[in-house]
C-alpha cells in the first residue's frame, strides 16, 4: 500500500529525535524543516503543520514564529541533495507553494511583572504567610536555617558542599556583586547538619552558597552530582512582594523557600530525575513555561548552586542581608503552597 506523500513525510519526521536547547536544537529543527519542503518538496503551509506536531516532543517546545522562520528559511536555503531527492523514484516534485504573508506582526509579550499581577489576580502573601504554610516549623533563629534544611533535604550518607569563598565582581550598572568561587566544603550530612547546628551557618561578606543536590566527593561538577533531586526557580526581575506570592501560587513541588538575602527568593523545586539528561529536559521545559514571570532561564544544571540558609551577607544586601529559610517541606507535591 503505497501512502501519500504527506503521510510519508509525517511518519520519516516521527522518527527524527526532538530538539533540545542547549544541545544543538537550532540545527535538529532546521534539519526537520529541510527534509519537509526540500526532502518531500512540500507546499510551505504542509511543512509547518507537520513541523508544528513535531514540535510538540520539542524541549522547549519553540513558538509558531519560530517554527515558520524555519520553514522559509529551509525553503530558501541551497541543499546538496536535489529537491524531493525523498520522494524516491519516479515521483516528481510539485512547484512549491510559500506561506501566506503574515497580516500583523505578534501582539508584543506582556512584561514580567504584567504577566505575574495576570497570574496573582491581586493574591499578596509575606514571610510570616509562609511560615504559617511550612510542613517543617521554622526556627525563629535564622543562624540554625542551614542545619534545617540540610537535615530535611538530604539523606544520611549523602555528601553536601557548601561555598563561602567569592569574588567582587563590578557590573556595567556599577552593583557590586558577590561570585562564589571554588570547590568549597563537602561534607556528609550529618556532619554538616551537627556544624550547623553548632554555631550557625558558615558565611562571609558574600554570604554563602548550598549546592541543591549532592555530589560524589570528587568535585562539584555535573558529572560529579550523585541525585538529580532539586532545580532552582529564581527571579531578578521581579520585585520582591510579587515573588513570594508568585512562589506561593505555582502549581509546583516546591521543597524550600529561601530568602537571598538581597533581592531576589530562591525556590527549590523538586524534580527528581533518574540522570542528567531526564534533568535538563525537564527543568528547561519548567523554565521555558515560567519565563513569562521573568524566571532565569540559565538554571538548568544540576550542580547548581543556591543561597545557604542561616548565612549573612553584605554586599548586595537588601535590608539585613539575612538569608532566612521561608518554607521547608520534605515532600512536596505539584500544588501551590498557598
Amino acid at each position: 500500500m503505497a501512502f501519500p506523500v504527506i503521510e510519508r513525510a509525517r511518519r520519516y519526521v516521527a522518527k527524527c529525535p526532538p530538539a533540545v536547547s542547549g544541545q544543538g536544537g537550532h540545527n535538529a529543527t532546521f534539519h526537520v524543516a529541510a527534509c519537509l519542503v526540500h526532502g518531500f518538496a512540500l507546499g510551505e503551509p504542509d511543512a509547518l503543520a507537520l513541523l508544528t506536531e513535531w514540535n510538540r516532543v520539542c524541549v522547549p517546545p519553540w513558538s509558531e514564529r519560530e517554527l515558520r522562520h524555519k520553514v522559509e528559511s529551509a525553503s530558501e536555503a541551497s541543499h546538496n541533495e536535489p529537491r524531493g531527492w525523498l520522494l524516491g523514484a519516479g515521483v516528481a516534485p510539485e512547484p512549491q507553494r510559500r506561506l501566506a504573508a503574515r497580516s500583523a506582526p505578534p501582539a508584543k509579550a506582556a512584561s514580567p511583572v504584567v504577566a505575574a499581577e495576570r497570574f496573582l489576580k491581586g493574591f499578596r502573601c509575606g514571610e510570616a504567610e509562609l511560615f504559617g504554610a511550612s510542613p517543617v516549623a521554622v526556627s525563629d533563629d535564622p543562624r540554625f536555617d542551614g542545619a534545617a534544611l540540610v537535615e530535611a533535604l538530604y539523606a544520611p550518607g549523602e555528601l553536601v558542599n557548601f561555598v563561602t569563598a567569592f569574588e567582587a565582581v563590578t557590573e556595567k550598572s556599577g552593583e557590586v556583586k558577590a561570585r562564589p568561587v571554588g570547590r568549597g566544603v563537602t561534607l556528609a550530612r550529618d556532619a554538616v547538619v551537627a556544624r550547623f547546628r553548632g554555631s550557625g551557618s558558615d558565611s562571609d561578606a558574600g554570604g554563602a552558597w548550598l549546592r541543591m543536590n549532592p555530589v560524589d566527593g570528587c568535585g562539584v561538577a555535573d558529572v560529579n552530582v550523585t541525585a538529580f533531586r532539586f532545580a532552582l526557580v529564581e527571579s531578578d526581575t521581579l520585585p520582591l512582594e510579587l515573588q513570594l506570592p508568585l512562589f506561593a501560587r505555582l502549581p509546583l513541588p516546591v521543597a524550600a523557600v529561601i530568602g537571598s538575602g538581597g533581592r531576589s527568593v530562591h525556590a527549590w523545586v523538586k524534580v527528581d530525575a533518574r540522570d542528567a539528561d531526564e534533568y535538563r529536559a525537564t527543568v528547561a521545559q519548567m523554565l521555558a513555561l515560567l519565563a513569562r514571570f521573568g524566571v532565569d532561564g540559565k538554571n538548568k544544571n544540576p550542580s547548581r548552586l543556591s543561597r545557604l540558609p542561616g548565612a549573612r551577607r553584605e554586599i548586595g544586601a537588601a535590608g539585613d542581608g539575612v538569608q532566612r529559610l521561608l518554607y521547608l517541606n520534605p515532600k512536596p507535591e505539584g500544588r501551590s503552597i498557598l
